[in-house]
């Protein structure tokens, strides 16, 4: 590939990551809306932003990946986007709780292809020394959705409702999907070696046999687990805590998460792949050490009680958030070869989300749902609080509900100090055998 069509391919990968990312998030931008509507507990919040897309999206992702080893990776991961597009878009026009649910397994199922089948494409794209950076560049993606996407999901809930939000994230996903079939260019394959290709279980042995992807898988899903829980709820806390309608909340998300991730995510790569140059340890070890700095600053932000200190400070503490992605699948891609790298970032993934998404969003939802009814001063927490009742300004029960997931998101943000550890044990593991494999050759 030359590197105009490189730098063409890199730009629409980036934007089908981004409307993977909205699909994940965009329940959190809307779920004061929905929980008003539906009657919803924050648990049940949590299982809509989390459980149930993450059950779907973590098993399709396999056979997904399967399906790019063997054809276009292009073409499938943009016909993914498109059903999970099309899933988006009709969740505008349901009527229950159920339904809704419904199309979150659609929308997760689309999702499924825009993480790991452009894993592989940017492996083959770019040489193993810059791929960390590539990658971070691809995931930049996610920071343009949270500043965009996110302002512009809070302006259409509360200017034309939630369901709205739903239709025009739709469409536009399908939009990309249709600019990925046409333009984007799939990458030659440069595979180590000529013999049959390897089954996913093979792919996954390699992985189990591998100390360091053990370690990196770990601390990976305490990433996850931690920031998908905190960014299911972040704009349901700007919105409790601070009496925010949805634009404003989705805003300061969008700032919040946005400039951040878009920050994080070009240090992790950049600043992690510099750093491996003097000791290969820093691969791993740079955003390990961040979490250490990033963690207690969120915090502070966090319980600040001000949006002018609070919010600068949760930006800082961010940074970490999403500084380790781009050195772990880096990391993983050393180990493997151009048809086996997008069911190694499958399973890698599938690990992640699972974990992350799938217990994240719901733990908040359960800790606040039990810290709120315990702080509750009134009578019958679940009865009395339901709904909007819950959203009056001034009430004993919007009291409850914000000090409770305030509370709730605290918790979540401490797991990525285990984040830290993993990673920090992966460094030393990964050095290991990289000396250990020097000694062997000679």
């Amino acid at each position: 590939m030359t590197r105009n069509q490189r730098a063409v391919a890199l730009l629409l990968l980036a934007s089908l990551n981004a409307f993977g990312f909205i699909d994940r998030v965009v329940i959190g931008l809307v779920a004061e809306q929905v929980k008003a509507e539906f009657l919803l507990s924050d648990l049940e919040i949590g299982l809509l932003g989390g459980t149930v897309f993450a059950l779907v999206n973590t098993f399709a992702a396999i056979p997904v990946a399967v399906l790019a080893e063997r054809f276009k990776r292009s073409h499938v991961a943009a016909a993914f986007l498109m059903i999970g597009s099309l899933f988006t878009a009709v969740a505008g026009f349901t009527a229950s709780f159920a339904q809704l649910m419904t199309c979150r397994l659609g929308m997760a199922c689309g999702s499924a292809a825009t993480e790991a089948p452009p894993h592989s494409m940017i492996s083959d794209m770019y040489p193993q020394e810059k791929r960390a950076s590539a990658i971070s560049l691809f995931m930049l993606g996610v920071p343009i959705a949270a500043i965009f996407g996110s302002f512009a999901g809070g302006a259409i809930a509360q200017s034309f409702g939630w369901r709205q939000t739903f239709v025009v994230f739709g469409i536009c996903g399908g939009v990309i999907a249709l600019l990925c079939i046409a333009f984007l260019k799939e990458p030659e394959r440069k595979a180590r070696d000529m013999g049959p290709r390897a089954g996913t279980w093979a792919v996954a042995k390699v992985m189990l046999a591998s100390p360091a992807l053990i370690y990196i898988t770990a601390g990976a899903s305490f990433v996850s687990l931690g920031s998908f829980g905190v960014n299911t709820f972040l704009p349901a806390f700007f919105a409790r805590d601070f009496g925010l309608g949805a634009g404003q909340a989705g805003l300061l998300f969008g700032i919040v998460s946005g400039i951040a991730s878009l920050v994080g995510t070009l240090a992790g790569g950049y600043g992690a792949e510099w750093a491996a140059r003097r000791d290969p340890r820093w691969l791993l070890a740079f955003p390990a050490l961040a979490f250490v700095i990033g963690v207690p600053l969120f915090l502070i932000g966090l319980n600040s009680g001000s949006l002018t200190v609070g919010v600068p400070l949760m930006v800082v503490g961010c940074f970490s958030f999403y500084m380790a992605m781009g050195p772990c699948i880096a990391t993983l891609h050393a180990s493997l070869d151009s048809y086996t790298r997008a069911t190694g970032s499958a399973l890698f993934l599938m690990v992640m989300h699972l974990v992350g998404q799938g217990l994240g969003p719901p733990l908040v939802g359960q800790i606040s749902d039990m810290i709120s009814a315990a702080l509750y001063t009134g009578g019958n927490f679940a009865a009395e609080c339901a709904g909007a009742a819950g959203q009056v300004p001034g009430s004993a029960c919007a009291s409850a509900l914000a000090t409770g997931l305030r509370y709730s998101i605290c918790t979540s943000t401490i797991f990525h100090g285990f984040a830290a550890l993993f990673l920090y044990l992966g460094a030393r593991a990964s050095y290991r055998a990289g000396i250990d494999a020097r000694l062997a050759a000679h």
